[in-house]
């Protein structure tokens, strides 16, 4: 039985997935086996330790003339990663990687600026660094742009067998600009039509949750619905513009409904378990 059988079976039967790292340790292998590159001794150790470690993606926005750059950057509220972190290991069974010296509430640490406050930091400059990791987590409320190498290097990331979750990052009722700069990007990189919508009925909204009812949850912003990219039958790059990431930060459970901090995680759940069995 394969990774992907094994998955649906399970989580079909129970509801919530009980297993152990193995799936992703095979996850990783299977990845690592598609990259010709070099792993230094630090990274071998850190991946070696942990069943899942979630990079952030840094770059930097763009300055857009009449207006402000938005505060919320690549490394916005690591309580956030923390909080999905920690539910994944509980919900799974498996060992991640600890985010350290955050606040308690979610919100309350703006920057990831210390050592230990993100499970590792990448950028799309580095294909040696990016090519260890089977999923990347990318989050602004910015517009920004990919110069050549860097849509290269992401080309090369996905068809590699990577899996990279964009999600935009709103204040208040600010527009999109993360997301319709993810947009272009994509389409750029992949081609015209592209990005494509995910029905409910995708595998990604039942997996581990059973979240076909209501889709993608919404937070805030501009609800576009879930977006994404296929590399084959792979979805291989889900695009939110619904500021999931926003969702997980909300443990204290008073920005939105407490329904909403559940649903954001388990989207975040079901997104991980999807990217690493397939």
């Amino acid at each position: 039985m394969n990774r992907r059988i094994f998955l649906k079976t399970v989580a079909k039967s129970a509801g919530l997935v009980f297993l152990s790292g193995k799936l992703f340790a095979s996850a990783r292998q299977e990845f690592s086996h598609l990259s010709t590159t070099k792993i230094n001794e630090q990274q071998t150790d850190d991946l070696d330790k942990y069943d899942f470690i979630m990079p952030r993606v840094k770059f930097t926005p763009i300055k857009v003339p009449g207006r402000g750059e938005g505060p919320d950057l690549w490394n916005v509220r690591p309580g956030g990663d923390r909080n999905l972190m920690d539910h994944l290991s509980t919900v799974i069974r498996c060992k991640t990687k600890p985010i350290l010296n955050v606040g308690q509430d979610g919100f309350s640490t703006q920057y990831a600026d210390k050592e230990g406050q993100l499970n590792a930091i990448v950028t799309f400059d580095n294909p040696e660094r990016i090519n260890k990791f089977p999923f990347l987590f990318m989050t602004d409320e910015n517009e920004f742009q990919f110069n050549l190498t860097q849509k290269n290097n992401l080309r090369d990331y996905i068809k590699r067998g990577g899996f990279l979750f964009m999600d935009d990052c709103v204040v208040g009722n600010g527009g999109d600009f993360f997301y319709q700069s993810a947009y272009r990007l994509l389409e750029d990189v992949f081609g015209r039509n592209s990005v494509k919508s995910i029905s409910r009925e995708h595998e990604i909204f039942h997996n581990v949750y059973d979240l076909g009812s209501i889709g993608l949850p919404h937070m805030k912003g501009q609800n576009h619905g879930a977006k994404g990219v296929f590399s084959g039958n792979r979805l291989a790059i889900f695009l939110s513009s619904n500021d999931i990431h926003c969702g997980w930060c909300d443990n204290s459970r008073t920005n939105f409904p407490p329904m909403k901090y559940e649903q954001a995680l388990q989207m975040g759940i079901n997104i991980i378990m999807y990217a690493i069995s397939h």
